[in-house]
């Protein structure tokens, strides 16, 4: 019985609850070859925080596959994934580098 319990517990606090809490999206444009995309992510205890430095992180990284060039079409997600009494804070934004 003690084992079930163990596993039950296990399967439990490893699945999660995803919930998308913003979407936004600009123009699209009508050359859409190059697309590029990024993410970055932090974890909470409770929910509990007073940073977004990951944002700033997952823009970074978009712009460092685009540089010279101009970004068009930003898709960006903001995700949160619930797990118990943690929480996983993700973006993840795409979107068309045009080079000049």
């Amino acid at each position: 019985m003690s084992r079930l319990f163990i596993v039950m517990l296990t399967v439990i606090s490893l699945s999660g609850c995803v919930s998308l809490n913003s979407l936004s999206l600009t123009q699209i444009p009508s050359d859409r070859s190059n697309l590029i995309s990024a993410s970055a992510y932090d974890w909470v205890f409770l929910g509990l925080t007073s940073q977004n430095y990951f944002v700033e992180e997952a823009i970074n990284k978009l712009k460092i596959q685009c540089q010279g060039g101009k970004l068009t079409g930003i898709l960006t997600k903001h995700q949160t994934t619930a797990y118990l009494l943690v929480f996983k804070r993700e973006v993840i934004a795409s979107g068309y580098c045009q080079n000049s």
